[in-house]
């Protein structure tokens, strides 16, 4: 069998599918506001083809394939073209699943339109295709949650689309506070477009936004903290109080995500990504484990752990929710603890 794959960003699977509709796209990554909008892309354009019915099979055992096999030869005299949506919540990624991929290509319909989502298996099958060529003939888009670069040049094709004009000081504040949480940002630019329509948005506006309706999650604080973040953690941090978050959830949180790289620093283990994903660290949160557990000098790190545990004491004895002097006192200490390269 001759076959190929590429890859696509978000810009690119639209450029591309504008000029020809595929029959078999690969969905890989786990950011959910990705994966939904390049989904909408590929439903809006099969439409256009009259693929008119959606139908999702979720893959759990490899039984489930009989399904996918069955739905392939099914005939149905009314709906004639479908689109298919194979959901992978399987963990496990072996031969039996890749052969069973191989199949549809050799079964294909050029009546049902395929979308394989790999979810929590997207990096497995990331290493899969970069060890071997001409294995499958198909798009393979990026669903990865993105960040750096990746994540300006995301946020520039968002603003683009919605026909958002904005100054560079406002762009740069949206990139400070909001790079990798994807969900968040696209949030902030539905409400700019109802608020401010036909308005140049400045980093006021920006700024009022951020204060009035941020959300952020314990991660968010926990991966600012791991990436040396510093005035980052301060600010999520201040969210919180404002909005009396409760801040055992905080504790709680930090303490387990250090007590895993305590874990991995301690028994030396190599494949940080199998324990983290083990461990349901998601994938878009490996980068900061990673660089956490490289830079950050563990000599102290106990010190941090048993702090941590007295103010959770504080909160539980003596009713005292007012520790968040003490919470950015930890990521101070955490931050001191990082090692000059």
């Amino acid at each position: 069998m001759v076959c190929n794959y590429e890859i696509y960003t978000h810009r690119r699977i639209k450029k591309k599918i504008i000029k020809k509709l595929n029959f078999f796209y690969i969905l890989l990554g786990e950011d959910l506001i990705l994966l939904n909008n390049n989904e909408k892309i590929i439903f809006h354009f099969a439409k256009k083809e009259h693929f008119k019915e959606n139908y999702i099979i979720n893959v759990k055992e490899n039984t489930d394939w009989n399904q996918v096999i069955n739905f392939y030869n099914s005939n149905d005299l009314f709906i004639k073209k479908k689109i298919l949506v194979i959901n992978l919540t399987t963990k496990n990624f072996n031969s039996v699943l890749i052969q069973n991929i191989k199949k549809l290509f050799f079964i294909k319909n050029i009546d049902i339109l395929t979308i394989i989502k790999f979810n929590q298996l997207s990096k497995n099958f990331t290493k899969y295709l970069s060890t071997r060529n001409k294995v499958f003939n198909t798009h393979v888009i990026w669903c990865f949650t993105p960040y750096g670069t990746n994540f300006i040049n995301w946020l520039k094709y968002e603003i683009q689309e919605k026909k958002i004009e904005m100054t560079k000081n406002a762009f740069l504040l949206l990139c400070k506070n909001y790079e990798g949480n994807t969900l968040s940002i696209y949030h902030v630019l539905n409400m700019i477009t109802l608020t401010w329509k036909n308005q140049n948005i400045t980093s006021q506006k920006i700024q009022y936004i951020i204060n009035e309706f941020s959300v952020f999650t314990p991660s968010d604080w926990i991966n600012a903290i791991f990436y040396n973040q510093i005035d980052k953690a301060f600010y999520i941090l201040d969210i919180f109080r404002k909005q009396k978050y409760n801040p055992l959830i905080l504790i709680r949180s930090l303490q387990q995500d250090l007590l895993q790289l305590i874990y991995i620093k301690r028994e030396k283990i190599t494949n940080i990504d199998s324990i983290l994903k083990q461990n349901k660290i998601f994938f878009n949160r490996l980068k900061f484990f990673k660089f956490a557990i490289k830079s950050i000098n563990f000599s102290n790190f106990l010190k941090v752990i048993r702090i941590l545990l007295q103010i959770e004491i504080k909160i539980k004895e003596e009713y005292n929710f007012d520790i968040w002097v003490e919470l950015k006192t930890l990521i101070l200490l955490l931050s001191l603890n990082i090692q000059k390269n």
